[in-house]
């Protein structure tokens, strides 16, 4: 008689297809589900009243085209991703989300209550729809799912895209994958058309929100061929649909864009570019890709940027870090291979996770950063599913059971169900307390430093805000004199680590001009012009230089070429007026008539295009009412004077 043969696969696969046959228990999955948007929503409560921030500044507050409210939609959906702003990232194109700002500035200009509000809603929207998805696709108990979905919910590594504005790139992007699985799901069932265009249709808007979003392709296989019960052909037909979408989403974004990808990434913002050779680019992203395991499992300390130099190139095979990491990731990718066929859970987790992290990884192309915390916001979702799955395994949840009533969570293993719960707590205490270091540009800058102390952009980030205008409004002289002077020190030691960083030469001058040490100032700003002579504030602030010494022809020279490089900016229009203005003065004191008027006339042409651009710009209407009084032109001089005094 034959002995019975061992089952090796028994319980590899919790994805019971066949499980249960009971009833959608809907009232259970409102409740649940209800739970987590209020979770989600209260985690993040305290961000509403934060300012802008980080990003924010460049697709938000500073940005022209955004500021332009509706009226710029249709120049939006035709630009980069800052087209408005100083510095533009030629190759990023995600007009979905710029829109959506531009709305909310229309709606409410420069408050970013409104902005922070939207990020607030849709993440926890987000979080609603990951548990939709995972209660189509994997059947097992609703719990466990819910587990996930709450894990991902409170999970700190997430701050950073909800606190931060301009993130909601991450979050509509996830928003509208989400949105497509759930169309996807429901297609497989009722094979209707609609539902399929849908789900393509929801693919296409999360393009359009963040490129990255292409990674979707190939997680859409994985899922149909883990979780649905339909044929390989039908799964190849969903997936060729999906790939034609996003085809013809590049092909618009090469129509727009020019080209595919970043070019000219800096080294300070993707410190990869330091490395001498292939193998240390390389063997230092998969370190970097340790660190975001690292983070995942212990989300302490946090930081708003990664930049050069706070992640050392990995320069030898031996480095403990990189082969730590190396030996975890080839063995969960070994793991997931062999268990492939099998359709096990946890190998569906790694695959997920290493195909949502691959674009953010560095590993196949090189990307605007080497390491960002809001990269890990898709792939999270398999960190928290294969935890949720863990902690249910080890509770000893009957995975087959879809829906149990509550006394059957009671009485799992209560140590198990008492740690998950204290990692809860502790996930969202550090979620709220971390939210609070996002309220402001200094705040935020002066924590983060403690973290990573070498960051050239922190450094940078954060000089720059100590001695920015707005900041520096209602401070005594004693207050400000310490911010210059902190701002000072953190500009030596950035130049220090990387001398050929424009921004920070810039900063650099703005220090010195506060001293009213002119000549210092004029030599970093010119720096600042050297290594980048196509930003037109730098061209500003050398002219300022010029025009505090007296060399106004110089002035109006490098004023007029910022203007031609960024025409939207009234302050340099108005400026340029002044030098003129003071070309025009000097020939009136040297009685040449003729040639005062035409630098006179001049000045006024640039003080008008200053109020058509900035129509509540009192300093320019003063200078043109003041202006053509110098002309003789009385009538037009006291009128602009009148709307200059009746102007805050």
């Amino acid at each position: 008689m034959a002995s019975p043969k061992n089952n090796k696969n028994k319980n590899t696969r919790p994805v019971a297809a066949k499980a249960s046959s009971k009833a959608i228990d809907r009232k259970l999955i409102i409740r649940l589900s209800l739970f987590l948007f209020i979770i989600s929503f209260l985690l993040y409560v305290n961000t509403l009243h934060h300012n802008y921030v980080l990003d924010d500044a460049a697709v938000i507050k500073e940005n022209t085209l955004t500021k332009g409210g509706i009226h710029s939609i249709p120049k939006i959906l035709s630009s980069c991703y800052r087209e408005g702003y100083v510095n533009n990232d030629h190759g990023i194109y995600r007009p979905l989300t710029k829109v959506m700002f531009a709305i909310e500035w229309q709606i409410a200009p420069n408050k970013p209550f409104l902005g922070h509000l939207m990020n607030v809603i849709f993440y926890s929207l987000t979080c609603v729809f990951l548990f939709m998805v995972l209660l189509r696709f994997i059947k097992i108990n609703v719990y466990i799912l819910f587990f996930a979905a709450l894990l991902f919910a409170v999970h700190p590594i997430h701050t950073e895209v909800v606190a931060n504005i301009k993130s909601r790139d991450e979050i509509m992007s996830a928003f509208f994958l989400l949105i497509s699985l759930l169309a996807i799901h429901k297609y497989i069932i009722n094979r209707k058309i609609l539902l399929l265009i849908s789900s393509l249709i929801s693919f296409f808007l999360a393009l359009l929100s963040k490129e990255s979003a292409i990674m979707y392709v190939a997680i859409v296989p994985l899922v149909i061929y883990y979780f649905a019960e339909t044929s390989v052909k039908e799964n190849l037909k969903v997936t060729a649909l999906t790939a034609v979408t996003a085809i013809a989403y590049l092909c618009l974004h090469l129509k727009v864009m020019g080209a595919i990808g970043i070019p000219n990434i800096h080294p300070t913002d993707n410190s990869l570019l330091m490395a001498t050779n292939f193998f240390q680019q390389k063997a230092t992203a998969v370190y970097i890709l340790g660190k975001y395991l690292l983070l995942l499992f212990f989300p302490h300390p946090l930081s708003s940027d990664y930049s050069f130099s706070t992640i050392p190139i990995v320069t030898s095979a031996g480095n403990a870090g990189f082969l730590l990491a190396f030996l975890i990731h080839i063995s969960l990718l070994i793991y997931a291979i062999m268990k492939f066929k099998q359709k096990q859970f946890l190998s569906f987790c790694i695959l997920f996770y290493l195909v949502s992290i691959s674009i953010a990884s560095n590993m196949f192309m090189i990307i605007g950063t080497n390491m960002a915390e809001r990269l890990l916001f898709f792939p999270s979702i398999a960190f928290s599913l294969a935890i949720a799955y863990f902690v249910g395994k080890l509770a000893k949840l009957d995975f087959k059971i879809l829906y149990p009533k509550m006394n059957i969570i009671l009485k799992a293993n209560k140590l198990v169900m008492l740690v998950f719960g204290v990692i809860l707590i502790l996930f969202s205490m550090k979620t709220i307390a971390r939210n609070k270091v996002w309220q402001n540009g200094v705040l935020l800058y002066e924590t983060d430093l403690k973290t990573v102390p070498n960051s050239t952009h922190l450094l940078l980030f954060h000089a720059d805000n100590l001695t920015l205008k707005d900041s520096l409004i209602g401070l005594s002289d004693e207050a400000r004199k310490m911010r210059f002077a902190t701002a000072q020190k953190e500009i030596d030691k950035l130049l220090n680590i990387y001398e050929m960083m424009p921004d920070a030469h810039n900063v650099a001058g703005r220090i010195w001009y506060e001293y009213k040490n002119y000549d210092s100032a004029y030599k970093e700003y010119s720096r600042a012009l050297y290594l980048n002579s196509g930003t037109a504030s730098y061209h500003n602030n050398v002219a300022t230089c010029y025009f505090s010494t007296g060399k106004f022809r110089e002035a109006a020279k490098e004023f007029k070429q910022s203007t031609q490089l960024n025409p939207n900016d009234a302050d340099v229009f108005c400026n340029l007026g002044s030098a003129y203005g003071e070309i025009g003065q000097g020939f009136l004191r040297n009685k040449v008539s003729d040639s005062a008027l035409i630098y006179l006339h001049l000045a006024i042409d640039n003080f008008t295009i200053a109020t058509q651009k900035k129509p509540d710009y009192k300093s320019a209407f003063q200078f043109l009412g003041l202006t053509y009084n110098s002309i003789g032109d009385t009538i037009n001089g006291q009128k602009y004077l009148n709307v200059a005094n009746q102007l805050k």
